[in-house]
């Protein structure tokens, strides 16, 4: 990647719906460049795809939720495919969102988005504890959001907590 895909890139991550236009602009460049790193970083796979940061709260409030669930699998690795195989498995699921491979006491996060608790946890019950390789499962519901990826989702209203004195 040249220096002028990372700026764009930059530029991308920060506010994707921004012009051609706007784009040269901020990273000193001429429209027709910016184009054509875009298109290069597409065509190369680095950008996959281009979503908005959605306040689930606010959505909510106008009557469309989901929640979503972090779920830790402990997993026994499969001879010849490792992890890869069983991965495969479970981020085919449609309403598994984001998939991680991680270091520590659980080998996979999977990230899981339902209508209600119970969605959630029937997918965990009956789809991923089936699993033959899963070994474990620790289930974390998310209650509140207060960053998602870079943006504050909370507008600050100045009020802040008494100190409590014991």
């Amino acid at each position: 990647m040249d220096e002028l895909q990372q700026q764009v890139l930059t530029v991308l991550k920060d506010n994707a719906r921004l012009s051609n236009k706007e784009i040269a602009s901020r990273v000193n460049s001429d429209e027709s460049a910016v184009s054509a790193a875009i298109k290069a970083l597409e065509k190369t796979g680095i950008i996959l795809g281009y979503g908005a940061v959605v306040n689930d709260e606010v959505l909510a409030d106008h009557g469309d939720s989901k929640i979503r669930a972090f779920v830790e699998l402990k997993i026994q690795p499969v001879k010849q495919t490792g992890y890869d195989a069983i991965a495969k498995r479970i981020y085919s699921y449609p309403n598994v969102v984001g998939h991680y491979l991680l270091s520590g006491n659980y080998d996979f996060l999977v990230i899981v988005e339902a209508e209600n608790p119970k969605d959630i946890a029937a997918f965990v019950f009956d789809k991923l504890a089936t699993i033959e390789n899963v070994t474990s499962t620790n289930t974390h519901f998310i209650f509140k959001k207060y960053k998602e990826s870079g943006r504050i989702l909370q507008e600050e209203d100045g009020v802040s907590r008494m100190a409590v004195m014991a």
